[in-house]
């Protein structure tokens, strides 16, 4: 009896905890060459950009540090998310073919990587989520990777959360 009641708990723990569990729904990587010199991630409840809970809870973590987050600004990027997470907001993602250098600079290739949970929708119901990378920002002229969504509103709003990931990437000194 009390394996029986045991194992039907234990059935349910993993629905209870994807209730609640934060999945990753933002990352921002600023990257020299090929290392990543800092890893900025944002987390929610909730990965629909559809749908929004009024008990929806965010985290932001810095290369792995918990870093505390206005409610207001977890809000703001979790509205900008909604307009580049999915196909038919985006108009897709364009992956352009990296060019070669157009200057002759000393040291790395240094830029960033934004990245979102992409989604696909079948029947107006998620079939598949996934992280996936939705815009590049050069910080030099050595960096060539270009990537972006097609739609100009998608694309603006894009860059506004890494900004926003960038800026607060600043709250925590590098290294810490």
């Amino acid at each position: 009896m009390v394996k029986a009641t045991l194992a039907i708990f234990l059935a349910f723990i993993p629905q209870m905890a994807m209730a609640q569990t934060p999945v990753e729904l933002l990352k921002l990587k600023l990257q020299s060459d090929n290392q990543v010199v800092r890893d900025i991630r944002f987390y929610g409840t909730d990965i629909d950009p559809n749908t929004s809970a009024v008990d929806e809870q965010f985290t932001l973590t810095i290369d792995g540090q918990n870093v505390p987050i206005n409610p207001e600004l977890a809000r703001r990027l979790e509205g900008l998310r909604r307009s580049f997470s999915y196909d038919s907001l985006s108009g897709g993602i364009q992956v352009g073919q990296p060019g070669s250098p157009m200057c002759l600079m000393a040291g790395p290739a240094r830029g960033m990587i934004l990245e979102t949970r992409y989604l696909t929708y079948e029947n107006y119901k998620i079939t598949n989520s996934g992280m996936k990378p939705v815009l590049t920002v050069a910080q030099n002229c050595l960096f060539t990777s270009k990537i972006s969504p097609q739609n100009a509103t998608a694309r603006e709003e894009a860059r506004a959360a890494l900004e926003i990931l960038f800026t607060l990437s600043h709250s925590l000194p590098q290294g810490s």
